[in-house]
């Protein structure tokens, strides 16, 4: 009893400790952003009228910085996530909050309990993954759905299955539990070896997860099968401790960043095709396969951002942001636009993506936010039609094409 409630504790100091995007400090004074107007949604974004983005408004109610972002594109809602553990769902229709869905952790002395939130597949259920396990809500009305799991888990990362039928997270002695993300049942729980486990991520075809952990030897990755939670492969020989993840479109390839390393490994034989390696590079800041194929495109520890050519790791060019400090990238949905957002007042960049190869920046817009506080991070929604963007002092920009 003494040991669990032991590992219970270690795994609770992790999870708060863990995630992939950083927490950072809150600055100023709350809010910062100015009160504006709520403005309709047109149509979505596409390189054809990003030129047009407008701010839509404000979400201005957290007081820290927002590091997790789920959307609801079927009602037009978003739930945000802060540092210290409120979730606060919106309807992104009006700008209104509709409900605080977090709980307040007195044991940790913390506002709120929730790490990360998903919505599950139609958007029928709200998984919010919370320091000692997950609670499932109904999305329409947001009553709970019963607690399947029977008892606490310590909780050191989460993910979505890109089909939202399968939630994973992760604990603090290596534990991986698959859970039924519309039920809230769970499928399979897979033994850990002792060794914390985070930063789930699922292979698009939702068939394999990777994980990062380590054991006696070192650090690696450790592949699973979804359907039988049989262990299909672990990764080894980085240089340092891996820190990102990343599938390309098709599921062929996976991506393993470490500070100033990137390795590449077929997922049918799990051999590494290529690795990427330069001081700079610090894919903590982002890693991701573009949507077409293409491109690699991986964080550096200034204002960089390396584009590589997926199939074979050459470099293709180095996208610059004028001395800013880089903090996240995203691609749109269709994969037109790409996102770079930046930790000081420069704002945030939308670039062209057919313009990486080009010699010089082709942006479709200079900046967005720019004169705020700084960016944790930002995301577009699935079906394109906004922006949202973590301003540092806990506000949300909501950016889109305004109806005219």
């Amino acid at each position: 009893m003494r040991t669990g409630l032991i590992l219970l504790v270690l795994g609770l100091l992790i999870a708060a400790c863990s995630g992939t995007a950083p927490a950072n400090p809150t600055r100023g004074a709350l809010p910062t952003l100015p009160s504006v107007g709520w403005r309709l949604l047109a149509e979505p974004i596409s390189p054809e009228n990003a030129a047009k983005l407008t701010l839509i408004g404000n979400l201005v109610e957290h007081k820290a910085t927002v590091n997790r972002f789920a959307f609801d594109t079927r009602r037009n809602w978003l739930i945000s996530v802060d540092a210290v553990g409120v979730a606060i769902l919106w309807d992104l229709n009006s700008g209104r909050r509709i409900q605080v869905l977090s709980q307040a952790d007195p044991t940790l002395g913390a506002e709120g309990d929730v790490l990360y939130a998903f919505f599950s597949a139609e958007s029928e259920t709200i998984a919010l993954v919370t320091r000692r396990g997950v609670r499932f809500l109904r999305a329409a009305d947001r009553s709970a759905l019963p607690d399947l799991a029977g008892r606490a888990i310590a909780v050191s990362g989460a993910a979505l299955s890109a089909d939202g039928q399968q939630l994973a997270t992760t604990g603090g002695n290596g534990d991986v539990w698959l859970w039924d993300a519309v039920t809230g049942r769970v499928r399979q729980q897979i033994a850990g070896r002792g060794y914390l486990a985070e930063q789930p991520l699922f292979a698009p075809d939702n068939a394999q997860l990777a994980v990062i952990t380590r054991d006696e030897r070192g650090a690696l990755v450790r592949i699973y099968n979804t359907r039988n939670g049989q262990g299909l492969a672990d990764l080894r020989g980085f240089s340092g401790v891996p820190v990102a993840l990343a599938f390309n479109p098709d599921g062929t390839l996976l991506a393993v960043g470490a500070r100033g390393e990137v390795q590449v490994f077929r997922t049918s034989d799990y051999a590494q095709v290529y690795s990427v390696v330069a001081p700079e590079l610090d894919p903590r800041r982002g890693l991701a396969f573009s949507p077409d194929r293409r491109f690699l495109l991986i964080g550096g520890n200034g204002d960089e951002v390396f584009v590589q050519a997926a199939a074979d790791g050459a470099g293709v060019r180095r996208l610059t942001e004028r001395g800013g400090a880089l903090s996240a990238l995203a691609f749109s949905a269709d994969g037109a636009l790409l996102m770079t957002v930046l930790r000081d007042a420069r704002g945030v960049y939308i670039w062209l993506t057919e313009s990486i190869r080009a010699e010089s920046p082709n942006y479709l817009r200079g900046t967005l936010g720019a004169g705020q506080n700084g960016f944790l991070t930002g995301a577009f929604s699935p079906d394109n039609r906004v922006i949202v963007l973590a301003e540092a002092s806990g506000g949300v920009m909501v950016y889109g094409i305004a109806r005219q």
